[in-house]
């Protein structure tokens, strides 16, 4: 039994090591040559760079786009019909989930929110576009609210989640457009006020500020700085003095993130460059090449913003539960956010949005699960009740 114990023990130590690792690097989508692509990982530590998986695509489009669930290590891909679930500690493809849209549906500029589980992006069809969230417990696509007409879609657009308060952000073609994501309230649609002969994009959230961070570049003089843009009046400003001429131009489809943890902005240029700068001064730090040939595209870190609740947002849209022992074995707590007079729902889906347990109490405070049978993995739990949804994610070992 000591043994059973101590084997369990050593692999999450190995998970907790290999997430702590994950943010030593910055993981993408890398195109070598055309019609190949991979995922990859460039170690920030040593230079290094890796192809980890090579992913069942030929093509890219617009619709396109990249997410992070940093708790679990997984490295979300849309292509706008399928979500590829790939660990970025292994470069394992865990699962390839069909979102059963029709054929000229996709769903874009998606983003995962760690506070509910739930990945948030743009329904594109023909002639509307709408803000959905999809629930990987139910696998249900669900309407938050329509875009405000005439927004223009572009290549280098790029969405955000807010998770204080409860926000989804995106940068349209001229406007930072925002919906708070409870009310489905349309929050922000604010055209961007560019600076003289440059160009705002490549936007991307920094904990704790107001400001949304991007590069505003010159392509006619070759130079670009670190940039903000306040949401509320679309004024663009250069973060610091110093601008830079290597990685200009970008790559179609490049990405871009910021590592919460250094604060440092990253994004991808032209010819497999990474470039990072400071987000404190705007002053580049390093643009290094890559590879010998080729893009990486949809770049992303293993940092998030915390869960927090502000007066403004619905709490119950957030809040999240109590699990314990969290990695669990055999038996799983679950303490209920508030006591119920009424019905109480527990569901635990598997990654792939499927249903593998439901479980129905009365006037509890706490459930306790048989969770035995379930395979090793990342599991989410919604617990339903009177005054609302709660959310939590565990490990079984």
């Amino acid at each position: 039994m000591k043994k059973v114990v101590l084997i369990l023990l050593l692999t999450f130590v190995q998970q907790t090591i290999s997430k702590a690792q994950l943010q030593n690097s910055i993981f993408g989508i890398d195109n070598p040559s055309a019609g190949n692509y991979n995922f990859a990982e460039y170690d920030l530590s040593t230079n290094s760079f890796t192809t980890l998986l090579t992913l069942p695509i030929s093509f890219l489009s617009t619709n396109y786009s990249a997410t992070v669930d940093v708790d679990n290590g997984i490295y979300y891909f849309c292509d706008g019909q399928f979500l590829y679930s790939i660990d970025a500690g292994t470069g394992t493809l865990i699962a390839t989930t069909n979102l059963n849209l029709p054929p000229l549906n996709h769903f874009g500029y998606v983003q995962y929110n760690p506070c509910d589980g739930n990945f948030y992006g743009l329904m594109i069809q023909t002639g509307t576009i709408s803000l959905q969230a999809y629930d990987p417990s139910s696998g249900a696509l669900n309407f938050i609210a329509p875009m405000p007409s005439g927004v223009n879609l572009c290549g280098s657009c790029s969405a955000v989640i807010r998770p204080t308060p409860n926000q989804y952000i995106f940068q349209a073609a001229y406007a930072i457009i925002g919906f708070d994501i409870a009310s489905g309230n349309l929050i922000y649609n604010t055209p961007i006020i560019d600076l003289s002969n440059e160009s705002f994009g490549h936007m991307e959230l920094k904990c704790g500020s107001d400001l949304l961070y991007g590069t505003s570049a010159n392509p006619t003089v070759g130079i670009k700085y670190l940039s903000t843009v306040d949401p509320s009046s679309g004024i663009v400003a250069h973060v610091g003095q110093n601008g830079w001429t290597p990685g200009v131009f970008k790559p179609f489809n490049g990405g871009s993130c910021i590592n919460q943890l250094t604060e440092e902005y990253f994004y991808s240029g032209v010819g497999h460059q990474l470039i990072n700068a400071n987000t404190n001064t705007g002053n580049l730090i390093n643009a290094q090449s890559i590879g010998l040939s080729g893009e990486i595209l949809f770049i992303r870190h293993f940092s998030d913003c915390d869960c927090e609740l502000s007066s403004g947002t619905d709490e119950h849209s957030v809040s999240l539960l109590q699990l314990a022992p969290n990695p669990a074995q055999n038996i799983l707590t679950i303490n209920h956010p508030e006591y119920s007079s009424g019905q109480t729902e527990i569901s635990i889906t598997d990654i792939r949005g499927r249903a593998v347990i439901c479980n129905f109490q009365y006037q509890t405070t706490k459930t306790t699960l048989d969770i035995s049978h379930l395979q090793p993995g990342v599991y989410f739990v919604k617990h339903t009740g009177e005054k609302g949804n709660y959310f939590g994610k565990f490990i079984k070992l």
